[in-house]
């Protein structure tokens, strides 16, 4: 099985992930890079900087030094700029999204895309609109941003953070045939409501299992 390196831009996604890990692909060998200040910069620049792309570049070459095959981006903010260092680099480049987002195209219909973070809604939009069009598929697609929510998350008050991310699922399950969570972080607020009435798709436990295929092939 290759060795993963799993980059994350905030703590807040390393529990759920190490879990999904343990249970999905025990045996695998992961190093885990966590860098908090990196998604604060995007935000506060608007995506991602040549200054923040070289740094991630950084990242991949130090995964590499380590003996990694793989290096996937737990952060869909920064899942483009991740994408562009592949020529740079012998290893696997992923993006933790990129299973989930090829689910959601493929059930078609209305796609409601939620985030917290604009900098992560807006290059999520892109992507599924570019694999959209990779398939032949022109899915209604419905963003939802609740800021105020990753503001929460930043002030450590995950309770005010479930709360409005479960107000937003509500909104969105009224309208929508399918509902993608842009942000792994905001997965953890489903296991807190009752069954939803549409189908509802998270990129952590996605992302695990197309990384567990990916390092045993």
């Amino acid at each position: 099985m290759k060795k993963v390196a799993l980059f994350h831009t905030s703590s807040a996604t390393l529990a759920m992930m190490q879990q999904l890990i343990g249970d999905i692909m025990p045996d695998a060998e992961v190093m885990h890079i966590i860098e908090e200040s990196m998604i604060k910069q995007v935000m506060k620049n608007g995506g991602v900087t040549p200054d923040i792309s070289a740094r991630i570049a950084g990242y991949i070459q130090v995964a590499e030094k380590a003996g990694c095959e793989i290096f996937m981006t737990a952060c869909s903010s920064i899942g483009g700029a991740v994408e562009q260092c592949q020529f740079m680099t012998p290893l696997q480049l992923a993006r933790i999204d990129c299973a989930m987002v090829d689910a959601a195209i493929a059930k078609g219909g209305r796609l409601a895309v939620l985030a917290t973070v604009g900098t992560t809604l807006e290059p999520t939009l892109a992507y599924v609109k570019r694999k959209a069009a990779e398939a032949g598929k022109t899915p209604e697609i419905t963003p939802l941003l609740m800021s105020e929510a990753f503001t929460a998350l930043l002030a450590g008050d995950m309770a005010k953070h479930d709360a409005i991310v479960a107000q937003g699922l509500k909104q969105a399950f009224a309208s929508s045939d399918v509902v993608m969570l842009a942000q792994a972080s905001m997965a953890r607020v489903l296991q807190q409501l009752p069954e939803p009435p549409v189908p509802v798709l998270t990129s952590p436990e996605s992302g695990i299992k197309w990384l567990k295929e990916a390092s045993a092939s």
